[in-house]
């Protein structure tokens, strides 16, 4: 699993080439259209660069900054070479059947094509995109690590309340204590709520 400071050093370096020094495939594989599905997939290739390893095994060996170095090598690497290679490539296929299907079978005029070219050939490439995306967010699995880290808190305190009026509910002397009154507001207040995730402790017996 490749660090976090190398894939956001990559994304950095990505956009810096992209719109510092207008670093461009040559013209005759440019293909017009909106930056958001380019954007997109970039964001998928830099989640499928965090989610592997990509530097060998000995480099686990030698000093993290070494590590952290060579990783920001390679994912750059990657990143560029995903992204005008296999990206371009396919964003321009897409963009020639686009092109074909919509001026060959009549569906736009071509006045209203060329006065729209940007914005018929984003809704082409756009779902593309979110597909890549969403599949690799799929086969990351990070969404569910993310849920599962963020949420985990929640569900413990969720368990120690129930352990906690569990344990009260057995002893004599809960029925007489300040608690039991704070309870019993509390599940006067849960009755009258319509919210089904209120739960109410200590139902009268």
């Amino acid at each position: 699993m490749a660090s976090l400071e190398s894939v956001l050093v990559a994304a950095v370096v990505h956009l810096f080439f992209r719109f510092a020094l207008y670093i461009t495939p040559q013209a005759e594989v440019t293909t017009p259209g909106h930056a958001l599905p380019s954007i997109v997939v970039c964001a998928a290739l830099l989640d499928v660069i965090y989610d592997i390893r990509i530097v060998p095994l000995g480099m686990y060996m030698r000093p993290r900054l070494i590590k952290c170095i060579a990783e920001c090598f390679v994912a750059i690497f990657i990143v560029e070479v995903g992204m005008l290679v296999f990206w371009q490539s396919l964003e321009h296929v897409v963009f020639m059947l686009a092109k074909s299907l919509l001026l060959g079978m009549k569906l736009v005029s071509p006045e209203y094509y060329y006065d729209h070219e940007a914005t018929l050939i984003g809704a082409f490439t756009l779902p593309i995109s979110l597909i890549i995306l969403a599949s690799v967010v799929v086969y990351s699995n990070h969404m569910a690590k993310l849920r599962a880290r963020y949420m985990a808190r929640e569900m413990q305190v969720h368990l120690q309340l129930d352990n906690t009026v569990n344990f009260l509910s057995r002893s004599n002397r809960f029925k007489d204590s300040k608690c039991r009154k704070i309870l019993d507001s509390y599940n006067s207040n849960a009755k009258r709520s319509r919210n089904p995730k209120w739960m109410v402790y200590f139902p009268d017996e």
